[in-house]
């Protein structure tokens, strides 16, 4: 008991959790009576790499509780070596073994650089561990689709693409959203892994006319990920598209996605009242930063809301709602019930018809405070949008606090600074920060001066640029997301990128970081 109130002291003191956090997964322990480091993890409130940061500074001896399942080795040589991953860092792995330190770090790593610590064994964990590997190991008819999730998994990857043709198949992982091949095999195997996956999802496997949604969960880091599954009638077959939603990939800190004037967003959305905007295109990262904003709320102090279409990742303490058009429950007629619900703050996922702006304007207007998102390039363009579904100019002019413009950018790899290695799937890329244009409006006469054209915030591409020239990224990857816009500053002529940096700067995600 003494090193857990250490920890958890530790735990508060560094602000990784506060005091009503601890509380809150106090009292959910008495309940379930899980250790309160799996509580902590599976309800969001702290990252499992975090987590066992914070208890090897604080209580290293408590190393031994921990224990991972999915990891980048395979469970064949954990077996054959008897090993078992009792926790990892971005940066190390620490295991506990029967077999001689040389051996295992001569095996272990063939598929793992990092360095290996070694801990105390707990002989009884050790072999309800190897039992639990061995069931999934490799041989058995659920091998290739637990390869082919735990190399996602392990990779960072957003999702899985499984296409099959005339002759053959291949598996396609989108790392930090983009898509490359990663296993190719013959029609036999893609309808025993077709037939896994639908069996898994729960869906009729006897159809192969109509598209089909199912899904199925896993426990990796002491959380459930949830595998979401779609199939599509093609020509050759079924594309099957597997999205892992692992709530770690939208649970950092806002601080950490890289959004360049962050004290403009959040001087808005703390505001008790008024509408904050996060705008940008599809697969921008909007949901990673809305949710980052929500964790940073009081969950307890006040009540959130939330429509979403759908729910991806669940936030405890907020009230998240999936909307059922077959029902009649769609984002109007859920901020409508909302509304009655005595809520502080109401979340819309996304604002895409007249109905739900005229109610999200009423919330507003009646002393909530509202986030929601639009599919728009600029803020400029955000008014614009809103005017297209019927909000006017004038009814902002009270109302709005923040608008967040956003895109997503690769980083590149500080393990190979760009070459390619086992940790970014030789890609050449380790992670994703946000590139953004910002702005806090203090007052309706700023608010007036934005609607009427006046801009005094740098522009999303001025935002890559300039991260660019801190060697963040490269100019590959700024060309592939902003091609002639960013070429035309760059040749105006103010510099090359700087080499890129050893370690992640300030407001830059590390590696494998990944958004929805």
């Amino acid at each position: 008991m003494r090193n857990a109130t250490a920890l958890e002291n530790f735990l508060t003191e560094s602000g990784m959790v506060s005091e009503d956090v601890l509380a809150a997964a106090r009292a959910e322990q008495e309940v379930t009576r899980e250790d309160l480091g799996s509580i902590l993890i599976r309800n969001g409130f702290i990252r499992q790499q975090d987590y066992v940061q914070a208890v090897l500074a604080r209580s290293p001896d408590q190393i031994v509780d921990e224990q991972v399942f999915v990891s980048t080795i395979p469970n064949h040589a954990l077996i054959d070596t008897r090993t078992m991953v009792v926790a990892e860092t971005e940066d190390d792995l620490y295991i506990a073994t029967l077999s001689p330190e040389a051996v295992v770090r001569e095996v272990l790593g063939e598929f793992d650089s990092r360095p290996l610590h070694f801990v105390p064994l707990v002989s009884s964990k050790l072999d309800q561990y190897l039992a639990d590997l061995d069931r999934v190991r490799e041989g058995d008819e659920e091998s290739l689709l637990d390869r082919i999730v735990r190399m996602a998994l392990t990779g960072g990857v957003s999702d899985i693409h499984i296409n099959p043709r005339d002759r053959s198949y291949s598996i396609l992982f989108r790392h930090l959203g983009v898509r490359r091949i990663v296993h190719e095999g013959n029609l036999d195997e893609y309808h025993t892994l077709s037939a896994r996956i639908k069996d898994r999802s729960h869906m009729d496997l006897s159809e192969r006319r109509r598209p089909q949604d199912g899904g199925f969960q896993i426990e990796y880091k002491r959380k459930m990920v949830d595998m979401r599954v779609a199939t599509v009638p093609v020509v050759d077959g079924e594309e099957i598209i597997i999205r892992l939603l692992d709530p770690d990939a939208v649970n950092p800190r806002l601080d950490n996605l890289g959004i360049t004037n962050i004290a403009e967003w959040r001087r808005g959305f703390t505001r008790a009242d008024g509408l904050c905007l996060i705008c940008g295109p599809t697969g921008s990262g909007k949901t990673t930063s809305l949710n980052a904003s929500i964790r940073e709320m009081d969950r307890f102090g006040r009540s959130i809301y939330s429509v979403e279409d759908p729910v991806e990742y669940r936030v405890p303490y907020v009230a998240q709602v999936n909307i059922n058009p077959g029902v009649g429950l769609d984002f109007a007629s859920a901020v409508k019930a909302f509304m009655r619900a005595d809520p502080d703050v109401i979340v819309l996922g996304e604002v895409r018809d007249a109905d739900t702006a005229r109610n999200m304007i009423k919330a507003a207007e009646t002393g909530h405070m509202v986030l929601a998102t639009l599919h728009t390039s600029s803020i400029h363009n955000a008014v614009g949008r809103l005017r297209d579904i019927g909000v006017e100019a004038n009814e902002l002019r009270y109302l709005l606090r923040s608008v967040l413009v956003q895109k997503l950018l690769r980083t590149t790899c500080r393990h190979c600074g760009g070459a390619g290695c086992k940790r970014c799937l030789d890609s050449g890329y380790g992670g994703r920060t946000i590139v953004s244009e910002c702005a806090y409006f203090h007052d309706e006469e700023q608010v007036e001066r934005m609607i009427n054209g006046e801009r005094w915030w740098p522009r999303v591409v001025e935002d890559a640029v300039g991260k660019y020239r801190e060697g963040v990224t490269n100019k590959k990857e700024l060309v592939r997301v902003f091609a002639g816009e960013a070429e035309a500053i760059l040749e105006a002529g103010e510099g090359e990128a700087t080499t890129a940096p050893d370690a992640a700067r300030p407001g830059q995600p590390g590696d494998n970081q990944e958004e929805c």
